[in-house]
Order: C-alpha cells, then sequence, then structure tokens
C-alpha cells in the first residue's frame, strides 16, 4: 500500500464516510467485496486531478489494484475501525455423500461425515467424489480458502484434511486452514490442531518420483508438483483413480478412519423408512395426478392460461393406506443388513493399493 499512498488514503475515507451504501445494509442481499470495489471506483472518478492522480484511479482498476482494497485495505478497515468487510461471491464446489453441492452448502453437511478434505484444485475435488461415501466430505475452492470456507469450517468441530500442490502456495493453503494469517488474525478462523496435512510433501515426491517443474518466477523458479501429476501413477502402478488412491494411501499411514460415523440403529431406520416409503408412493401419486387431469381434461374452469394456481391444503389420509404401508415398513426392516464402520473401513482399502501405502510410509 506503500505505492498511490494518497489513493488508498481517499479509499479508506470513502469507505468510512459510506460504509452502509457499500456494503448494502438493509437490502436483502449484502453487496459483494467485488460489487463495493466497483461502486467505489465510481465515487473516485470525480476527484482525479483534485485528491487523486489519473495514475491513481488506473491502478486502482487494475488486478492488483483490486488486490490491494481486497486483501490490505480492507483488514485495516475491519482492525482499526471494526467493520466487517464484504464477502468475496462463494467459489467451489462440495461433495457431500456422493452428491456435489455449491461450495455455499459446506455449512449443512451429512451429520455422519467425519470431517473434511479441502482441495486446492476442482479436478482433484472431483477425482475425490467416491470417497465422500465414506464419512469424508470433500471441498474444493480455486486455490486459498476463502473467508467464507474458513468460517463455515470453524462453526464446525471436525477434522479438516488439506490436500495440494507440493509448492510455496501448496504450503500457504495449509497454512491459511490452520495458523493465523496477518490479514486475519483478528477474526479467529484458523482450525489449529483440527488440520491435518495429506500433502503433496516433500518425501512423497521423493518416494513416488515424481517429475518436477519450475514455480513461477515469482518463487524464483523453485521446483513444484502439482496434484496432476500423480496421475503417471495411472501408467506406472496401473492406477484408475491416483489422486483418489494417493489421498486414501495417505489417510491409511495416518491411521484415519474411513467411514461415516455410526449412528443409533433406530435413527437411521426412521431416516431410511421415511424416504423408502415416500419414494414407494411417487409412481402411485403420478399416476392419480395423470387421472385426475384426464376427468377435469374439458371442464370450462380448465381451459386458457393463468399465472397461478391455488390450491387447498389438504392433508390426505386414506385408512385402508397406513396399515400397508406399516407392513411394507416392517418387511423392509426385517431386511435390513446394517454395517459397521469396521467393515466400511475395509471396503476402503479397495481404492488403493498395498504398493502405494508402503511408498507412502516415509
Amino acid at each position: 500500500m506503500r505505492k498511490h499512498k494518497k489513493l488508498w488514503a481517499v479509499v479508506k475515507r470513502l469507505i468510512l464516510e459510506n460504509y452502509d451504501k457499500l456494503i448494502g445494509v438493509g437490502l436483502e442481499h449484502r453487496r459483494s467485496i467485488r460489487g463495493g470495489y466497483y461502486i467505489l471506483g465510481d465515487w473516485l472518478a470525480p476527484l482525479i486531478g483534485k485528491e487523486i492522480s489519473l495514475e491513481d484511479y488506473n491502478w486502482y482498476g487494475t488486478d492488483q489494484g483490486y488486490a490491494t482494497y481486497r486483501d490490505d485495505v480492507w483488514p485495516l478497515m475491519e482492525q482499526q475501525h471494526g467493520l466487517e468487510r464484504p464477502e468475496a461471491a462463494p467459489v467451489g464446489v462440495v461433495y457431500d455423500n456422493g452428491v456435489e453441492y455449491p461450495i455455499s452448502r459446506l455449512e449443512d453437511v451429512w451429520d455422519q461425515a467425519r470431517g473434511f478434505i479441502f482441495v486446492e484444485k476442482a479436478d482433484e475435488a472431483k477425482a475425490l467424489e467416491r470417497l465422500s461415501e465414506y464419512g469424508w466430505t470433500i471441498a474444493a475452492g480455486k486455490g486459498y480458502p476463502t473467508r467464507l470456507v474458513r468460517k463455515l469450517l470453524k462453526e464446525d468441530t471436525r477434522d479438516v484434511l488439506a490436500l495440494h500442490d507440493w509448492d510455496r502456495d501448496g504450503l500457504g493453503i495449509y497454512r491459511a486452514l490452520g495458523f493465523e494469517t496477518r490479514r486475519t488474525k483478528h477474526l479467529d478462523i484458523a482450525l489449529g490442531d483440527r488440520v491435518i496435512d495429506l500433502g503433496l510433501a516433500e518425501e512423497h515426491v521423493k518416494a513416488l518420483k515424481l517429475p518436477t517443474r519450475p514455480s513461477p518466477p515469482k518463487y524464483k523458479g523453485k521446483p513444484r508438483v502439482e496434484l496432476s501429476a500423480l496421475e503417471i501413477l495411472a501408467i506406472r502402478m496401473n492406477l484408475e483413480n491416483p489422486v483418489l488412491a494417493y489421498t486414501v494411501g495417505c489417510m491409511v499411514t495416518k491411521n484415519l478412519k474411513l467411514s461415516p460415523t455410526e449412528e443409533e440403529k433406530l435413527e437411521m431406520m426412521k431416516r431410511h423408512m421415511r424416504w423408502l416409503l415416500t419414494e414407494g408412493l411417487s409412481d402411485v401419486v403420478e399416476e392419480a395426478v395423470e387421472e385426475v387431469i384426464e376427468k377435469i381434461r374439458d371442464e370450462e374452469k380448465f381451459q386458457g392460461t393463468a399465472v397461478k394456481g391455488k390450491l387447498k391444503t389438504l392433508k390426505v389420509i386414506a385408512p385402508e393406506l397406513r396399515p400397508q404401508l406399516v407392513r411394507t415398513g416392517l418387511k423392509q426392516a426385517e431386511e435390513t443388513v446394517f454395517v459397521s464402520e469396521d467393515e466400511v473401513h475395509l471396503e476402503a482399502f479397495n481404492l488403493t493399493t498395498k504398493e502405494l501405502i508402503e511408498l507412502l510410509k516415509v
């Protein structure tokens, strides 16, 4: 922020004077930090030649200008004036119990999930989709975890595993999850000992003989290895899904359980029975709807168009239906087979190989 010092002084003053407008206080949806950045830029334009220079204004409009606004100016406003920074738009994806969701759903995940795996890139998260059925919710952003992701994980109590490239940014992602940073120290969103580093780590790179590539010039070309490099193990070790096999192998070496948590059998039956009976009625309901439509098709009331149709709320209780549902439910309960944590954990070993696990024991 030393560069264009006058610019950032004006920006901070405008934030203080127009905070409510900038973040959208009173609106149903608060403005994002990116949206506020454009609004503030509009306020800066009339100040060219008065309080700021044209060079200042043009710098504000660059990617570096936005990064300074987001990562330097706003943390100072939080720390010095107690202002809440607008959130950046959530970017990323979650795989939870085998289903894909937007990352905003991270706060409402499967209660039997044992923990989370934060992945640096969405492609690698997709490769771990099956692992979400073994008790580990997969979350991927776009590089570093956003404040929103860290806040949501902080509000939880389960373990968080970090999977990332072997380079400076990868290590930074692990540290951003577990440790305080200069920009977020005041927010208390570091997860501490709950974060477990899966790598890539240097010892894994050497053990697996993964090819290195030079880092970008800003990191002086130091060797790095992306998670994508694990794909060479598909040929070397005949692995169908190398990223998944590596992740499971690392979890095994760290004695992490590969299974959803257990719950009371009766609670489990209640949940599954509700879904089973509701799903079982869907075909009957659909047939009934079609029959109703056929009977009213020619009535004058139902000709033409409308914006909406207001139906009265109706609870249909057919005396002859409930006993049949009970009989069906009891039959299903009788045939239910329960599976233990240990059984699922052993099954998960099929996602990796003994050879890979041995190589990762370094």
